[in-house]
C-alpha cells in the first residue's frame, strides 16, 4: 500500500506539536520543583536536569519551525509547478485555435478563389471559348456559403481536422457544395506559372 505523503507530514507535525507540549508540561515541572526544594542538593538537580529539559524543548521548536518552512517551500515550489503547467496548457489551446482559425480561413479563401467573374479573375486568365462561367463570388446567406460552412463546421469536429492533408480537404469541399475541384486547381496551377522568374542579377565581367 503506497503511503501518502501529505497524511505522513501531518503525522510528523502532530507528534512534533505533541512532543514540544509534553516537554513544556516537565520543563515547568522541573521548574516548579526546583523552586520549592528543601535542600540545595536537591535543588541543583532540579535545576539541571530542567536544564536538559529545556534544551530538548528548545531543539524541538527549532525542529517543528524547520518542518513548517520545509513544508512551506514544498507548497510554493507545488504552486509555481501548478502555474507554469496552466500557462503551458492555456498557451496550448490558444495555439491550436490559431490554427484552426487559420486552417478555417485557409479552406474558405480556397474555394472563394474558384467563384469570381470575368472582370474580378486575375489578368493571365484567358477563359477557353465555350468555357462554362464560374458561378458567382458567393455572400453569407447563399446555398454554397451555407454548405461550405457546414462542410467546415463538420470537418473542424473531426480530430484529425489540423493534420489532415489541405489537399484533400479543399477537394471534399468542393465536391460537399457542388464544386468542380478541377477548376479551382486549374486556377491555381495558372496562377502559379503566370509568377515571372527572378531575373539573375548581372555579374561584373571587369
Amino acid at each position: 500500500m503506497a503511503l501518502d505523503p501529505t497524511a505522513a507530514e501531518d503525522r510528523h507535525s502532530q507528534m512534533l506539536a505533541q512532543l514540544a507540549a509534553m516537554t513544556f508540561t516537565l520543563a515547568r515541572d522541573l521548574s516548579n520543583r526546583a523552586l520549592e526544594a528543601e535542600s540545595n542538593d536537591e535543588a541543583v538537580k532540579l535545576a539541571a536536569a530542567f536544564h536538559q529539559v529545556s534544551r530538548g524543548l528548545r531543539q524541538t521548536l527549532a525542529l517543528e519551525m524547520k518542518v513548517i518552512r520545509f513544508k512551506a517551500e514544498l507548497a510554493k515550489e507545488a504552486a509555481s509547478a501548478d502555474y507554469a503547467l496552466l500557462k503551458e496548457a492555456q498557451e496550448a489551446v490558444r495555439k491550436r485555435e490559431a490554427e484552426r482559425v487559420a486552417r478555417r480561413r485557409a479552406l474558405r479563401s480556397r474555394i472563394d478563389d474558384a467563384f469570381w467573374t470575368e472582370d474580378e479573375g486575375p489578368d493571365w486568365f484567358v477563359r477557353p471559348e465555350n468555357a462554362p462561367e464560374p458561378p458567382p463570388r458567393p455572400r453569407p446567406g447563399d446555398p454554397f456559403w451555407t454548405k461550405l460552412t457546414e462542410f467546415i463546421d463538420a470537418a473542424e469536429a473531426e480530430p484529425d481536422f489540423l493534420t489532415r492533408d489541405f489537399d484533400i480537404m479543399v477537394i471534399e469541399a468542393c465536391e460537399a457544395i457542388g464544386l468542380d475541384p478541377n477548376l479551382l486547381y486549374e486556377i491555381r496551377t495558372r496562377s502559379e506559372a503566370a509568377d515571372p522568374e527572378p531575373e539573375p542579377e548581372p555579374t561584373d565581367s571587369s
